[in-house]
C-alpha cells in the first residue's frame, strides 16, 4: 500500500503516540519510515527554543531505535526553522523523501487557536498533497479532559440532583 511513511515528531506525548502508530503501521504494510523533528524557533530574537538542538536530535535517534526493534526500516531526521514554517519543513521533507503518507500527533488542543486552523496540523493538511493521518492522543493526556464523566464510560449515566419541578 505505502512504501514510505513520514512521522513528524514533536516532544510532547503526541509525538509519542504517533511514533507507536507509525510503528503498527509500518509492520503492518512493510513501509519504510522517515523520521522528522523540526525544532521550532521563536520569530522574536530574545525567546529562547523549548529544546536544544541536542534534545531534539535525542528524540530523533530514539524514535528511530524504536522503530528499528521493531524491524522498520527507519532513519531520522532534525532541523530548525521558525514557528511559521514547520508545517511547510514537514510537507517539503515529506515530498524530497517521495512519502505516500504523512503522520502527524494531535495534542486536542481547545481555544482561538484551534478553532481558526493555526496548528500545524491543518497547515500540512492544506499544504500537503498527501494523506495526512493525525494520530490522537490518548483523552486523558494532561492538556485535554474530556467532556463525559467516568460513569458515562461505564454506560451509567448520573442524572445529578433533583431539580425544582422535577417528578423522578
Amino acid at each position: 500500500m505505502w512504501e514510505r511513511v513520514l512521522v513528524a515528531l514533536d516532544q510532547y506525548e503526541s509525538g509519542q503516540v504517533a511514533l507507536v502508530f507509525t510503528t503498527q503501521l509500518a509492520e503492518a504494510t512493510q513501509s519504510d519510515v522517515r523520521v522528522l523533528h523540526v525544532r521550532p524557533l521563536s520569530k522574536w530574537a530574545r525567546v529562547p527554543p523549548l529544546e536544544t538542538a541536542t534534545h531534539a536530535a535525542d528524540l530523533v535517534d530514539e524514535a528511530v531505535l524504536h522503530l528499528q526493534l521493531a524491524s522498520v526500516r527507519a532513519d531520522g531526521h532534525t532541523c530548525s526553522v521558525f514557528e511559521d514554517l514547520v508545517a511547510l519543513r514537514i510537507v517539503e521533507e515529506s515530498l524530497y523523501w517521495m512519502c505516500d503518507a504523512i503522520v502527524l500527533g494531535t495534542r486536542r488542543l481547545r481555544g482561538i487557536s484551534r478553532l481558526s486552523s493555526w496548528g500545524t496540523r491543518e497547515r500540512v493538511i492544506r499544504l500537503s498533497p498527501l494523506p495526512v493521518i493525525a494520530a490522537p492522543t490518548p483523552l486523558n493526556n494532561g492538556i485535554h479532559e474530556p467532556y463525559f464523566h467516568k460513569s458515562d464510560q461505564l454506560g451509567h449515566t448520573d442524572p445529578g440532583p433533583p431539580r425544582r419541578g422535577d417528578t423522578r
